[in-house]
């Protein structure tokens, strides 16, 4: 089969473009509110799907929400979406999950029944928000899924104190870990928000609320700790 040139109508942030060409097995974005991360990290995956080379068993790629009502509905449709230039592309909607022409598959899954993920092997995962998952999903599920094929990671969220998403690029002794991307978007640096609607937005929140929302502050009191 001839190759065939294919255009995802999707144009990276050029903050973002570090990430798409990482090579290290793991990322870790911290990155404000609205910046479009889930965006990015849909058609990366997506870009992975269709480039792999092994033919069996199929690929496979998962992208992961706290729920499986917020992966349909925050991602399902970008991923519909990105998808939809691809000829020969199979979709199912009751089970989300989108099959390329190569055999390879990403599916969305919700960490709040990470338990129907024993058993899987990944290509690759972007866990969504794991600062709201079960810390257990990532060391007893998720993670055995990537050993098969070497597959990697990428963790994308909000702080919410110093959980198991801020330690998750930390060895034991607090020191860096070894093969992590790493990569913070504040709003006060990207630009993607407006000054004007910066300034709406912190006169809503607590100080501490707009340094964890919008600063990507790990070290902001949280509400009702």
């Amino acid at each position: 089969m001839a190759e065939q040139r294919i255009v995802i109508p999707y144009c990276p942030r050029p903050q973002f473009e570090a990430y798409h060409d990482r090579k290290e097995r793991f990322a870790k974005i911290v990155a404000h509110r609205r910046f479009g991360k889930t965006v990015g990290c849909i058609n990366d995956m997506i870009r992975a799907a269709l480039t792999t080379t092994r033919a069996h068993p199929p690929p496979r790629f998962a992208y992961i929400a706290p729920t499986y009502s917020q992966a349909k509905d925050v991602a399902w449709g970008y991923l519909k979406h990105f998808s939809s230039v691809i000829p020969g592309l199979k979709m199912s909607e009751s089970e989300l999950w989108v099959d390329y022409p190569n055999g390879a598959r990403i599916r969305l899954y919700g960490a709040d029944n990470y338990d129907r993920m024993r058993g899987l092997y990944h290509d690759g995962v972007t866990i969504d928000e794991p600062a709201q998952m079960d810390p257990r999903a990532w060391p007893e599920v998720i993670r055995p899924t990537l050993s098969d094929y070497a597959g990697w990671g990428t963790f994308i969220g909000t702080p919410a104190g110093r959980d198991w998403f801020y330690k998750i690029d930390l060895n034991e002794d607090g020191s860096p870990a070894e093969n992590f991307f790493r990569l913070t978007l504040k709003a006060s640096e990207t630009g993607i928000i407006n000054e004007a609607e910066l300034r709406s937005l912190r006169a809503g929140l607590t100080e501490d609320q707009y340094a964890q929302e919008f600063e990507c502050s790990f070290d902001a009191a949280i509400k009702g700790a």
